[in-house]
């Protein structure tokens, strides 16, 4: 019985390890590919335990090592106990405290068509030959970096000046920029 722990316990620990990896490979691969690999359960966070992918391998990985740890020190059925009671403990306290913020501060964020005559500051400088980046100021307090490129008769944009975002590039997820200038107003585009 023991052995058959162990190599339980074990095999727990390697996949509770391999799912958030194989997680990140697949979203890299996706993002090359211009798919969204979402192997998440959305709408799944209602319950006492959220039904998601990194909860799953966090339980996954508690179990094994608590439960491997305690196999030698007492009896095997103990050892089982005591795994999957800190895998539910780590389970929902990672779903209480950080996956259930992280989904409440999601849908506050601004999508790329709110972010149309929303001012920014320019992090990265951003020239005609050249995407720069500048953050903005999202619903909830934090600042959020997009990539932008200048309007058309603007040829470079310092970093640290105000803009104006005048369009969004859904697809290719950019924002064209226009400087506020001195006087608070950019140079908008005709029409």
């Amino acid at each position: 019985m023991t052995e058959l722990l162990e190599k339980v316990y074990l095999c727990c620990m390697v996949a509770g390890l391999a799912i958030p990896l194989f997680h990140l490979i697949a979203g890299g691969v996706g993002s090359a590919l211009d798919f969204d690999f979402d192997f998440d359960f959305d709408g799944a966070l209602d319950g006492l335990l959220p039904l998601n992918l990194m909860g799953i391998a966090f339980f996954a990985v508690l179990f094994g090592a608590i439960g491997r740890l305690c196999l030698h020190r007492m009896n095997p059925w103990l050892s089982l106990l005591a795994g999957t009671a800190a895998g539910l403990c780590g389970w929902y306290l990672l779903g209480r405290f950080l996956i259930r913020p992280l989904h409440a501060q999601h849908s506050a964020a601004l999508r790329m068509q709110q972010l149309r005559w929303q001012e920014g500051t320019v992090k990265l400088e951003i020239r005609r030959d050249f995407v720069g980046t500048i953050t903005v100021l999202s619903s909830v307090g934090s600042l959020i970096t997009y990539s932008a490129r200048p309007i058309a008769g603007v040829d470079k944009i310092e970093v640290g000046e105000r803009v104006m975002i005048v369009e969004v590039d859904e697809k290719e997820r950019i924002c064209t920029v226009s400087p506020l200038g001195d006087g608070g107003a950019g140079i908008l585009p005709a029409g």
